[in-house]
């Protein structure tokens, strides 16, 4: 079964769109066929991908509004084993679209059933609308970055329990598809870390080991708009990602042989 990892959080700010777009080129790094959604109207994972909006006539709107083919609007990037379902600003308007449409939370999930790609990620809108109901409906996977600071908490309580709602009737404990992954860690900050950590304690089966350290090499390649592998290979960034990619692999494996 493939995978389809929604990566969430309705906080912004926190690196979602950074991990999104690192981690899809991880796992496409790693020889898998990996789909990027971008399902934000910011249209952030597109343009950090090098794909400016303008430069295309279909995107993920015209899949859930228009009920176009979700393989008419995927896009190569140039980064081996990566494609892409870019998004615009037109998606924005495309929400209060859905609001008020029948069976509107899955059709997502319904769009992506015959693709045929090892990983597919979704990069969501910071809010917990019916885009990312959307998401976490369709996903079997959720990430989601939680940057190292004092307000990095707000709101988790309340994604949690819009996850319990979608999810409502699986048989599967939380932490087997839910991992928090903590971003912009700066060790330098131990008393913060220490008290986010303890604040965590809850949630502790749910966290990745793998930390994504602050790295001023990680901005640069989003204004580069690249992949921080292409950007600089050699950046704790680079290796932060590469390090999460290999756990998030080893989590599938385990999964599989349970």
């Amino acid at each position: 079964m493939k995978k389809i990892i929604a990566v969430i959080n309705q906080k912004g700010g926190v690196g979602k769109t950074t991990t999104s777009i690192n981690f899809a080129a991880g796992l496409a790094r790693q020889g898998h066929r990996v789909l990027l959604i971008d399902l934000d109207p910011q249209a952030h994972s597109t343009i950090g991908l090098g794909i400016e909006p303008g430069t295309y006539k279909l995107a993920i709107h015209d899949v859930l509004i228009n009920k176009q083919k979700i393989g008419d609007t995927i896009l190569k990037t140039t980064v081996q084993n990566l494609d892409l379902v870019p998004s615009h600003i037109r998606l924005d308007r495309a929400e209060q679209q859905l609001t008020p449409e029948m069976f509107k939370e899955s059709r997502l999930n319904k769009a992506l059933q015959n693709l045929d790609y090892d990983f597919i990620v979704i990069d969501c809108r910071p809010t917990l609308g019916t885009l990312t109901i959307n998401a976490l409906y369709a996903s079997n996977f959720i990430l989601v970055p939680c940057e190292m600071s004092r307000y990095s908490l707000d709101g988790f309580a309340d994604l949690m329990e819009t996850v319990e709602h979608v999810k409502n009737g699986e048989e599967i404990a939380k932490e087997n598809f839910i991992r928090i992954l903590l971003t912009k860690v700066d060790t330098r900050k131990s008393v913060t870390n220490e008290w986010i950590l303890e604040q965590l304690e809850p949630y502790k089966n749910m966290l990745f080991n793998t930390k994504i350290r602050q790295n001023e090499a990680l901005n640069q390649a989003h204004i580069a708009m690249e992949p921080i592998f292409t950007f600089k290979s050699n950046s704790s960034g680079a290796e932060d990602y590469t390090q999460l990619t290999h756990e998030f692999l080893q989590l599938c494996h385990q999964s599989e042989t349970n």
